[in-house]
């Protein structure tokens, strides 16, 4: 029940912030760059989300390969994706509902489960290493940034102790500890313990389709910049791809160390606000840039979220698997 508070104190807080960011950045600068995306401009936004989902989830298939096709690896990534977009939940909630796709696809509930926490782990290396591109990226603007100059060097040390947390959580994995216990009791869909760390030793023995999960998730993120960079040129405001991955980059650095906060609400506007004006546009554009994310992710995210409770109502009326 007091985590249940929390949440809802956290989530209140996020609204409070997004509200507070509408009011200061004159709503009408916001409005105004809203305005010029026509219908066209956003069914491009759309499509080319689809495409990038089909980007971020390409780095789980080598660790499924031979048990699932490329469309339920994909249903997955935007079952969770959309899970932690609209739904009051954590990151982890939507990463839990992932896995449970991947059992309705006929993977096995221990593998499925193994799989999913590998993903998650080769999508945060690869993470770390998108984020460093972006810091790279954006240096010089860094650099002439009399506010943001300061804080490049803990800029950097932050992307290497996040890359570290990462080894270590892998580390821990292997070493079947109480921490990757704890994981799977929280997202237990149906495997145990034992099935559990024989899956995840097996999936880390192989370490070519390891290595190209990374390198596939680091493929994905850098896409996730090129898909800002359609927003931007959907906006009327086009930044380079460069600015955009950069932008991006810094972006999902912020919502990672607050993943706690249910759908990144406030979080993620105040941090496109905050760093486009590195770039040459204003807080405002940035604001009107996070919000016409949020509208992807509802356009979509809703009718995912729909057709997978249908999935799961038809089920219940099948024998179980």
């Amino acid at each position: 029940m007091r985590a249940k508070a929390v949440k809802l104190l956290v989530l209140a807080t996020g609204f409070l912030l997004l509200l507070y960011l509408l009011a200061r950045l004159n709503p009408s600068a916001v409005l105004g760059a809203l305005a010029h995306l026509g219908w066209l401009d956003f069914a491009i936004v759309l499509a080319s989300g689809l495409g990038l989902t089909a980007c971020l989830s390409a780095g789980l298939y080598p660790l499924l390969s031979e048990e699932v096709s490329a469309g339920w690896v994909f249903a997955a990534r935007q079952v969770r994706d959309s899970a932690g977009d609209v739904l009051p939940f954590t990151q982890i909630g939507g990463i839990a509902l992932g896995m449970r796709v991947l059992v309705l696809g006929g993977v096995a509930p221990a593998r499925a489960v193994a799989a999913g926490i590998v993903d998650v782990t080769t999508e945060l290396m690869a993470q770390s290493l998108f984020i460093l591109l972006g810091i790279g990226l954006a240096a010089p603007a860094i650099r002439a940034d009399p506010h943001w100059a300061p804080y490049l060097g803990w800029l950097v040390a932050g992307a290497i102790l996040f890359a570290g947390g990462i080894l270590v959580f892998a580390f821990l994995q292997l070493a079947g500890s109480r921490f990757a216990q704890m994981v799977l009791g929280r997202i237990s869909i149906g495997a145990n313990a034992v099935s559990f760390r024989d899956a995840i030793h097996a999936l880390y023995r192989q370490r070519s389709h390891v290595a190209l999960s990374v390198l596939l998730h680091l493929a994905g993120w850098c896409a996730s910049g090129l898909w800002l960079w359609v927003v931007f040129w959907a906006l009327g405001k086009p930044v380079t791809p460069a600015s955009a991955i950069a932008i991006q980059s810094m972006l999902e650095a912020l919502r990672s160390a607050t993943v706690f906060v249910p759908a990144a609400i406030g979080i993620q506007e105040a941090g496109y606000a905050a760093l486009v004006p590195l770039f040459g546009l204003s807080p405002a554009m940035g604001l009107a840039a996070s919000l016409v994310r949020r509208a992807r992710d509802i356009a979509v995210g809703i009718p995912v979220l729909l057709l997978w409770q249908l999935s799961e109502a038809r089920r219940l009326k099948q024998p179980s698997l």
